[in-house]
């Protein structure tokens, strides 16, 4: 297995972990917090929204579809 699947595969658990997370347990995001003061409540769930869950699951799945379908071990 080639460090990108393995990347890959990190990054979409991560943004998988933090999509539930926020539902299950809100309070363990440190930096949401601070998210929001900066830039408003609605501003600031959504920065972290991108940034924590969003970002991770596309790039992640973009190593998997490299590795797995287009065949770039």
């Amino acid at each position: 297995m080639e460090l990108n699947t393995i990347v890959g595969f990190f990054a979409v658990a991560f943004g998988l972990y933090t999509l539930v997370a926020r539902q299950l347990a809100p309070h363990q995001f440190a930096k949401l917090g601070p998210m929001k003061e900066k830039f408003g409540n609605k501003g600031g769930f959504i920065v972290h929204f991108i940034g924590y869950t969003l970002m991770p699951l596309i790039f992640g799945g973009v190593l998997l579809y490299k590795a797995f379908v287009l065949g770039d071990f």
